[in-house]
């Protein structure tokens, strides 16, 4: 079957580079980069084409790796084959994007390396590592299950493609709610798991909507998109900032304590007063907003993190917004310090 077909029925299947030079993954030599070679994948019910190597079961191979549609799933299932297969001691994937990056083992003294392609969609750059250099027949075996994983590894992009998508704000490109709702779960887990705390920050713009009945709605989006940008440079990357709907934003701070997280919180609130956006008739729009504070206590749930968060904001609104609360003992509120109206 020619590289142009379009057909990914399963059956046979092998992995071709598209250079003629690269007919199989370029070793690297130890300290020294070179170009990555583009492999690719080529899945065909048509006979004669090479099949994996016989150590491999295919059946029980292509059972594992259409196990799951989770691309960190996909890419582990077929790197233990390919540890199977040629005993590599470590290996590396990057997704097309660049934003999930993989691995497992340890880097060793040789390696190979394969940009991925299956019909013209990029799939990642693999790297695999082992202390030997790889031989022309494991080239041919790792190409041969290359060959075999293609569509299982090209379902698993595109569902994790779904899911950033179902997960993020369209208009401000943060989190949304769904977000918060299963990785907020996963953090309490593992912040339980691993004895550290996490806080979780609940804001609103201060009088939003009449800044809306002002200058309109396009206005306000642009606002809205200048404030989510500033909570991402005022965050960590580690952080999750979510926009929850309208003008109320949560972030989630992992291995954050009550204290650092009022911190964090007096350095978004003093950002954002600092944001000016021009109307269409040349006036200055500036905004203030009010946040509540709270941190995991042991008993809580995600549900019962954001309704304390929550109730600190509402504290704050009724203090004269343009300020942050947290929720100290029972009722009581602690102010971040400093506060005010102004900067």
């Amino acid at each position: 079957m020619s590289a142009d077909s379009e057909d990914t029925s399963l059956g046979t299947a092998f992995a071709v580079h598209e250079h003629e030079p690269f007919l199989r993954g370029r070793p690297v030599p130890p300290n020294n980069q070179a170009d990555t070679p583009r492999l690719t994948l080529i899945s065909s019910a048509e006979p004669g084409l090479r099949q994996p190597y016989e150590a491999i079961d295919t059946i029980r191979f292509l059972q594992a790796i259409t196990a799951s549609l989770e691309l960190d799933q996909v890419v582990i299932t077929l790197n233990d084959f390919l540890r199977e297969l040629v005993d590599h001691s470590g290996w590396e994937y990057q997704s097309p994007l660049g934003d999930q990056r993989l691995s497992g083992g340890k880097p060793d003294r040789h390696r190979l390396e394969y940009a991925l392609t299956l019909n013209g969609q990029e799939m990642g750059i693999l790297k695999l590592m082992r202390g030997r250099r790889f031989s022309e027949d494991d080239q041919l075996h790792i190409e041969s299950l290359l060959g075999l994983a293609g569509p299982a590894l090209q379902n698993a992009l595109r569902f994790t493609r779904v899911s950033q998508q179902l997960e993020r704000d369209p208009l401000t490109g943060l989190g949304n709610r769904r977000a918060l709702t299963l990785q907020g779960a996963q953090w309490v887990a593992d912040s339980l798991r691993h004895r550290q705390p996490i806080s979780m920050l609940v804001m609103d713009l201060d009088h939003f909507k009449s800044v809306n009945d002002t200058f309109g709605h396009p206005l306000g989006d642009r606002l809205l998109c200048q404030v989510a940008d500033t909570l991402m440079g005022v965050t960590r990357t580690a952080d999750l900032c979510v926009r929850m709907g309208g003008d109320e934003f949560v972030v989630l701070l992992p291995s954050t304590g009550l204290a650092d997280a009022l911190e964090c919180a007096e350095r978004i609130r003093r950002a954002v007063l600092e944001l000016i956006i021009e109307s269409d008739a040349g006036e200055r729009v500036r905004i203030s907003l009010s946040i509540g504070a709270a941190t995991y206590r042991n008993g809580m749930d995600m549900d019962q993190l954001y309704r304390q968060a929550d109730e600190a904001l509402y504290a704050a609104k009724r203090a004269g917004s343009n300020c942050v609360l947290a929720v100290a003992t029972g009722a009581d509120y602690k102010r971040s310090d400093p506060v005010g109206t102004s900067n």
